[in-house]
């Protein structure tokens, strides 16, 4: 027992974690402890003080994301890893970690008054909401399968609960059936790929095969010799099918309407921005990192999943009359965009447009996501409505006569989503159209052009009902009170979306 004690002593020098590995992830430590935090209160304060809670939550998300922009070990500008290279942290890591923040920030001003109108917990909500943030930004920095699965899976777990959050909606209670289902096929898909590219590369001599970095430098080698087994090239395609499930892209898209629209309308706007960001960027993260030697056969399977999804989300979102299914269709045609700047990195690797590489660009888009999908959330949480997901285009008539703060909330939403300079939205998809540009991707260009063409019909079919279809004349329409705290929110929202923009543009 003695010798084999001694035999390990060795290996867990070597991999046992460092003080400064544990301060590279100290904003996921902070969101962790934050979700404890709401959970003690919830437990021990006083029902009339419960309202602390929801507070907490944003206060302490307000003070990572400081944390996280501020210069310090956990931000790095270049390539670093830590815990014996099962993470890696580099600039765009830093970046979609404050997406993750800014949506659960978001998902929380949502949350508090939709969920009290409802008779619902709101502790809880923000304790899940927090633990699945946290996952979410160990999976942006994942460098290992182990760490990237147990991250996505812890996610996943959460994600099932605040989707069929509302107990005593049965939309809600089958929209996270629906979601629980099609979560374990990705997952199954998922894991399989995985097994199946470990023992294929470990069966090649290949020490560490889950390691991102020794499996990009193993298919190299592969690759260069031509070699590489049509095992792994399963297992490949099975993992990217799992990240597609998560992305929304085709032809893994169709649970993303039905759950989108039964979830409670916070958890369709965080399962649209948070989930969306964390597959877009597990798509970068494998296809620009591990899977990169193998480009050329990933380039064709990846540039047609991005037409297919450019029209299977435009065209179906061109055929319903619900807001909620509308903006779910149309987040699946955003996958598409992604899917196109993945595309273009691996045929012309380090392409870029007006400087900024693909890792960059796609979370400025998945920024102008957020934006876009929280302003147009607001105007529908903001609208009473007997059953949350029951939102037809016909009851947004009036708006403009009840509150035109409201209006311009989902006008500058839809116009953020749809593209419409000079909102941030325009200049993110006019970065995706410039990488296509320089990778002479003509074919993928022409889809997202149709694609932008199609999608500016049905987002301006819900503000035509919003603004410019009238009620009728003897109808009386209450006006909306706002509170204070949704007026700054909807005018932040508004001010970002156009000058975001711009400081993309001219910040660089």
């Amino acid at each position: 027992m003695i010798p084999f004690l001694a035999d390990i002593d060795p290996v867990f020098k070597v991999l046992a974690p460092r003080p400064a590995d544990w301060l590279t992830i100290l904003p996921e430590i902070a969101v962790a402890g934050l979700s404890l935090l709401c959970l003690l209160q919830a437990m021990f304060l006083p029902k009339a003080l419960r309202s602390l809670i929801p507070i907490t939550a944003r206060a302490g998300l307000i003070l990572v994301a400081i944390m996280a922009l501020t210069n310090g070990p956990w931000v790095q500008s270049a390539d670093v890893a830590s815990f014996a290279g099962l993470l890696r942290q580099n600039l765009p890591t830093d970046g979609v970690r404050m997406v993750f923040l800014l949506s659960a920030l978001l998902t929380s001003f949502l949350a508090e008054g939709f969920l009290r109108e409802r008779d619902a917990a709101v502790a809880d909500y923000h304790h899940v909401l927090l633990v699945v943030t946290a996952a979410f930004m160990l999976l942006a920095q994942s460098n290992h399968f182990v760490t990237f699965f147990l991250a996505l899976e812890t996610a996943a777990v959460g994600l099932y609960v605040l989707v069929g959050y509302l107990r005593r909606s049965e939309a809600s209670l089958e929209a996270g059936v629906k979601y629980l289902v099609a979560g374990g096929l990705s997952s199954a898909l998922l894991l399989m790929g995985i097994v199946l590219v470990y023992g294929a590369l470990g069966s090649a001599g290949v020490a560490d095969s889950l390691n991102f970095t020794q499996i990009g430098k193993a298919l190299a080698a592969q690759s260069a010799a031509h070699t590489v087994s049509p095992l792994t090239l399963t297992g490949i395609a099975l993992i990217l099918g799992g990240v597609a499930f998560k992305l929304g892209a085709f032809p893994f898209h169709t649970w993303i309407p039905d759950v989108y629209q039964g979830a409670p309308t916070p958890t369709t706007a965080f399962l649209g921005t948070a989930s969306k960001a964390a597959g877009a960027f597990t798509l970068v993260l494998l296809a620009t990192g591990p899977f990169a030697p193998i480009a050329m056969k990933l380039a064709p399977l990846l540039a047609v999943g991005a037409v297919l999804t450019l029209l299977a989300g435009n065209l179906g979102a061109l055929a319903t009359i619900d807001v909620k299914r509308t903006l779910a269709l149309s987040g699946v045609s955003h996958a598409g965009f992604i899917l196109a700047a993945v595309t273009a990195a691996l045929v012309v690797p380090g392409v870029t447009a007006v400087g900024y590489d693909v890792e960059q660009v796609v979370v400025i888009y998945l920024l102008a996501y957020v934006i876009g999908t929280f302003l147009t959330a607001q105007a529908l949480v903001s609208l009473p409505a007997v059953e949350d997901h029951r939102r037809p285009q016909l009851a947004l008539r009036g708006l403009l006569r009840r509150s035109p703060l409201l209006a311009s909330s989902l006008g500058f939403g839809i116009g953020s989503l749809a593209g419409v300079p000079p909102s941030v939205g325009f200049i993110a998809k006019l970065l995706v159209l410039t990488l296509l540009v320089s990778a002479k991707l003509w074919w993928v260009l022409g889809a997202a052009l149709i694609g932008v063409a199609i999608s500016i019909h049905y987002y301006f079919s819900i503000l035509r009902e919003a603004v410019v279809r009238p009620t009728e004349d003897n109808e009386e329409l209450a006006p909306l009170e706002i509170p204070s705290g949704t007026r700054f929110l909807i005018g932040a929202l508004t001010a970002a979306s156009i000058i975001g923009g711009l400081f993309v543009l001219f910040g660089r």
